[in-house]
């Protein structure tokens, strides 16, 4: 294993910091990219907020995005055809009750206001930690243990009394370990000592499942005992929701929360006045509504949203030849197309948005995000945050276009492929990769420069060798959408065939497939991905995959290093050039995704010592002293790997 390695000098005394600002969302978002997690919560968020202003030359009213960070923030003018009245008619009308506003139930901007609970109280030593999930969860994990009389772990947030009027019960969407669990509901009107109104539930390991927690099946206990006479759990006076683990039995566990939602008469009269439908009429979206409407396109059931919604002027920007295709029989498939580009299939409100450099659409096709100019795909942000009951629709000025040429048309019609383009042909792979076809597919394209180094009679000869061809363009093609962001994360991928898999590693800061560097990464096609790469692999059978057959845990270690290792290859310029903000919040998260890996990727000692670390961190506002932490950490892991290693 290779740890180590490259030009990582420390940081040296000189070596002095200035601030962050917004600089540090890019820098995070780049290095979550690199290493394919992005869906580790940032370490740092800001909120948005609608702001309106005079200014002093015009005294026209403006409206935009501000951000809490520190720095002037853009100011977002509202360019859509809406007026005033009827964009924040729509606003105030459609967003959430106040009480549940203030709730953290759906975690789709981080963990906040969830705290851990342990028996430490009690002389315990069961553990419990909180993380961000992927896709906006919270994952509660940790070890119960029976020692000194313990047996519990909690998490638990507050809640505005009054926020469950009016509803029966609860509903949570989990994926568990195959353990019990009990949801822990805390009242106002019966206050307990290590009590409250508890229901229990047992989960599926590995399987998302819904969990009914009806409030009059919940029984109000005291340090394990049933409460003899208690009242009987008033919705109205609830002031704390959360999940315990106490079924006496030690070792790790696991559970991922989706969401917590209350059910009800209260749910289903907010969502009778805040259909999407309602929402885009009262905000004067209907360009996009009739379209919609039109396209016949059916969204993910049960499920949260989030929505780019072009302005009635961006639609009509369009050239009218355009719509009119679109609108017609034989443009609906690109009109749905065009439709789910706009579509994510998570809730995000706008600060967890510009925490991240992109999304994956409904479309399948990646949507880039540019914190700094407020931008989705290019197209700008004009208002945020407009909730309906599928989730949250982001308001833009301009329309975002998917592509719509499949593989096999982009290698027909780009000439870097023109000898890719002959070997596809000869082995009459084509239609594997074309538009009836729509995969996913992955494409790792060999450049002609890379087909020009094999020695003109070999390429010959193989380019008339019908099957040892098609057995080497088979190398080159895998049966998923595997983005150069998430190849890392991944390790390794089956190809084509199935009868072969190819490595993805990190070698001197590039990220190579089977050895070979991706020299232009992630070309979007209607039905996948294409890298181009600098050499043409070989057929699986000569060429079988080391990496596969290493242990679980050599390559969750080979992962680790690799994330420490491209960290301070990122960090140290950045810390030399004064900016330890940056520096800091990338060495953060790089501990943060080392520590999710996981006690075989690194030994319990260690992880244990880069959470210790995570802690300190915290502790300090200076940035210089935050990086020095983190920095010194991953050294003295990175040399106990080296000598392990050894």
């Amino acid at each position: 294993m290779r740890v180590g390695g490259g030009d990582r000098r420390a940081l040296g005394d000189d070596e002095v910091a200035p601030g962050g600002g917004r600089r540090e969302h890019a820098v995070v978002s780049e290095l979550m990219g690199a290493w394919g997690l992005c869906g580790i919560a940032s370490t740092r968020r800001r909120t948005l907020q609608i702001r309106g202003r005079r200014t002093r030359k015009a005294h026209c009213l403006e409206f935009g995005i501000q951000s809490t960070d520190s720095g002037e923030a853009p100011c977002l003018m509202l360019h859509s055809t809406q007026s005033i009245a009827s964009f924040f008619s729509a606003l105030f009308l459609c967003t959430a009750t106040p009480a549940l506003a203030q709730s953290n139930l759906e975690f789709d901007s981080g963990t906040k206001g969830w705290q851990t609970v342990l028996d430490g109280v009690m002389g315990g030593l069961s553990t419990g930690r909180i993380a961000a999930g992927e896709g906006g969860t919270l994952r509660f994990s940790g070890e119960l243990s029976l020692e000194n009389n313990g047996g519990f772990s909690q998490i638990r947030t507050a809640v505005p009394e009054g926020t469950f009027t009016g509803t029966t019960g609860l509903v949570l969407r989990v994926k568990g370990d195959g353990r019990t669990y009990q949801c822990d509901i805390r009242s106002s009107r019966l206050r307990l000592m290590a009590g409250g109104y508890q229901s229990r539930f047992t989960t599926k390991a590995g399987e998302w499942t819904e969990v009914e927690i009806p409030f009059d099946q919940c029984v109000a206990n005291s340090f394990g005992q049933r409460v003899r006479n208690a009242p009987a759990l008033d919705p109205a006076s609830i002031e704390s929701v959360g999940i315990t683990l106490s079924d006496k039995q030690e070792g790790p566990f696991a559970i991922e929360v989706d969401w917590i939602r209350p059910i009800g008469a209260a749910r289903v009269e907010q969502a009778s006045t805040n259909s999407l439908a309602a929402v885009a009429t009262k905000a004067n979206l209907t360009t996009l509504l009739d379209l919609v409407k039109a396209a016949g396109i059916e969204f993910p059931k049960n499920a949260k949203l989030t929505i780019f919604a072009p302005t009635n002027d961006a639609f009509a920007k369009l050239p009218r030849e355009q719509v009119d295709f679109l609108t017609s029989a034989k443009g609906k498939p690109a009109l749905q197309a065009i439709l789910k580009h706009h579509v994510v299939a998570q809730s995000l409100e706008s600060s967890a948005l510009l925490d991240r450099r992109r999304l994956t659409a409904l479309s399948g096709q990646s949507l880039e995000i540019d914190p700094s100019a407020l931008t989705i795909d290019g197209a700008r942000l004009v208002a945020t945050d407009v909730a309906f009951d599928g989730g949250l629709v982001h308001v833009i000025d301009g329309v975002m276009l998917p592509e719509l040429r499949s593989i096999e048309e982009i290698v027909a019609q780009d000439e870097r492929f023109s000898t890719l383009r002959a070997a596809i042909g000869a082995a009459k792979l084509g239609p594997q990769l074309g538009a009836q076809n729509p995969g996913p597919w992955t494409l790792l394209a060999p450049s002609n420069q890379a087909f020009a180094a094999i020695p003109a009679d070999a390429l010959k000869s193989l380019l008339e060798d019908r099957p040892a061809l098609t057995a080497v363009l088979a190398a080159h093609v895998l049966p998923t959408a595997i983005r150069r962001d998430e190849m890392l994360a991944q390790a390794s991928a089956r190809t084509l065939m199935g009868d072969g898999t190819v490595a993805f590693a990190l070698e001197s800061g590039a990220i190579t497939v089977a050895g070979a560097r991706i020299e232009v990464a992630d070309i979007e096609a209607a039905n996948g991905i294409i890298h181009i790469i600098d050499r043409v692999l070989p057929a699986q059978s000569a060429a079988p995959a080391t990496a596969a057959a290493a242990p679980a845990s050599a390559q969750r270690a080979q992962r680790a290093a690799a994330i420490f290792e491209l960290a301070i290859e990122r960090g140290v310029p950045r810390f030399n050039a004064g900016d330890s903000a940056s520096c800091a919040a990338l060495y953060e998260l790089a501990i943060a995704s080392v520590v999710l890996l996981g006690e075989d990727a690194v030994g319990a000692d260690a992880n244990a010592a880069l959470a210790k670390a995570l802690e300190q961190g915290a502790a300090h506002r200076d940035a210089s002293e935050r990086a020095w932490i983190y920095r010194r950490a991953m050294d003295r892991v990175l040399e106990r790997m080296m000598k392990s290693d050894a």
